[in-house]
């Protein structure tokens, strides 16, 4: 206390405390407004019908109404009278007010500053100025709000007063964020507005052309009721389940076997790692000939006296799949030996010391201090396998094609069987989403419990 009073300052005189949640709520109504935006721009409204451009339009502006009045909420907050002479962020400030400027002029001069533009810029300066006059007065207001809100925030001592949300994405290491925006601009229109794009049309008619006349959910209804879907799904899983077992029991299994110092470590670890190198397409067609019933396996085993012996899973309807689950592993598990070997090459070696002195069984040594200190390097694995599984058709189609009839269907066949040969992309799109969802299942509550589980201590 004697303290606080000898350097002017008591417990009542620090400043209130920030209003986080109104940049919370105006962070996430400017990323709204934006992402809204961008739909409007790749069509995704219009399968509202008439609706479409007046809910494309409106709704965008509607959350940089929500940003606006959070920022009412995060001026209020401030107990310091704000003025940009004085301002911290003023420089930042300054910058926003000149954008807001330039887009504004681009707005309403467009026109007239065209020729100049188009002068010096060449095509590039048309296309600027056409999407200046489509967006540059959202955008104009996007940079205001954003403007206003740094200045909000420089308006505290840097010294008392901790940098806020709004501060911190906005201001800090603002040169990198710049440079990033071209990768963010893909990631948001490509794989985000792609993904929107899919499912809203997943609720169409669309054939062989996109096409907004909305159906509702018959396109997931007739979906469920295809067997050939069924069937895709029931192999997924068990191609999934079978292939994440056996990836990881093996893949650890070899890499603790090189991890005993063995002679030849390096020779065996290339061609464990080979097939890897490998493209599923050349995969599934040298499995393709080792199956086969005539020259693969059961061919030789037939010439050796073995007239009885039969291996033809690739032919025979109910282990067709398990056919292919052998290529699968043949080519993926060197990748997560690899990986296993890594992380246990980085376990102390004072570990296994300590374990053999206290006469701990080399099992128990594995099972109970090693696999949990391992633990970033499975979670590791476990998602490139679960991307591997997901992503399966090559394989597929390089060994049956789908066969024998639909006995080896997988999604992604189906779902590109029905956009590029069935020409019914609804249904493609409907199967698509699917997927998706199915992934979002396994992936959210995982998320959840490795990040977002966790208290604060």
């Amino acid at each position: 206390m004697t303290d606080a009073v000898e350097t002017g300052m008591v417990a009542t005189d620090a400043p209130p405390r920030r209003p986080q949640q109104a940049e919370q709520w105006f962070l996430g109504a400017v990323v709204a407004a934006l992402l809204l935006r961008l739909a409007m721009m790749f069509g995704l409204f219009s399968a509202l019908g008439e609706a479409g451009p007046w809910v494309g339009e409106s709704l965008p502006w509607a959350a940089l109404a929500v940003a606006a009045g959070a920022l009412f909420f995060i001026v209020m907050g401030k107990p310091e009278h704000l003025s940009l002479a004085g301002n911290r962020l003023r420089r930042y400030v300054v910058g926003w007010i000149v954008v807001v400027l330039v887009l504004l002029a681009l707005d309403f001069l467009g026109p007239q500053l065209q020729p100049a533009l188009s002068a010096v810029l060449g095509r590039s300066g048309g296309i600027l100025v056409d999407f200046s006059g489509k967006h540059g007065l959202f955008l104009a207001a996007v940079a205001a709000l954003v403007g206003g809100a740094v200045a909000a925030s420089g308006s505290g001592s840097q010294l008392v007063a901790r940098p806020g949300i709004v501060e911190r994405v906005w201001t800090f290491n603002l040169t990198a964020k710049i440079a990033a925006i071209p990768m963010m601009l893909v990631a948001l229109g490509v794989f985000t507005g792609g993904t929107i794009w899919t499912v809203v049309y997943s609720f169409t008619d669309s054939k062989l052309l996109p096409r907004t006349k909305w159906v509702g959910w018959a396109q997931y209804e007739r979906l469920w009721g295809e067997e050939r879907w069924l069937i895709s799904i029931e192999n997924l899983l068990i191609y999934g389940v079978l292939s994440l077992v056996l990836s990881l029991v093996i893949g650890f299994l070899l890499a603790a076997l090189l991890d005993q110092k063995i002679r030849f470590e390096n020779t065996f670890r290339t061609i464990f790692l080979y097939p890897f190198a490998l493209s599923f397409i050349v995969t599934g067609l040298v499995w393709q000939w080792v199956l086969n019933p005539q020259f693969g396996i059961q061919g030789v085993v037939r010439s050796l006296g073995w007239e009885s012996f039969t291996f033809d899973p690739l032919y025979d309807q109910d282990i067709v799949i398990y056919g292919i689950l052998i290529a699968g592993l043949w080519q993926g598990t060197g990748l997560i030996m690899c990986l296993m070997l890594a992380g246990l090459r980085g376990i102390d070696e004072d570990i296994w010391k300590a374990a053999r002195v206290d006469g701990i069984p080399m099992w128990k040594t594995y099972l109970y201090i090693i696999i949990p200190m391992m633990r970033p390097v499975f979670i590791t694995t476990l998602v490139l396998i679960a991307s591997g599984i997901v992503r399966l058709y090559d394989l597929v189609v390089a060994q049956t094609s789908g066969g024998p009839g639909i006995a080896s269907e997988v999604p992604a066949k189906y779902v590109y069987d029905k956009m590029f040969l069935g020409q019914n992309l609804a249904q493609g799109f409907a199967a698509s989403t699917m997927m998706l969802l199915t992934v979002l299942i396994v992936l959210v509550p995982w998320a959840y419990l490795e990040f977002g589980g966790k208290r604060r201590v």
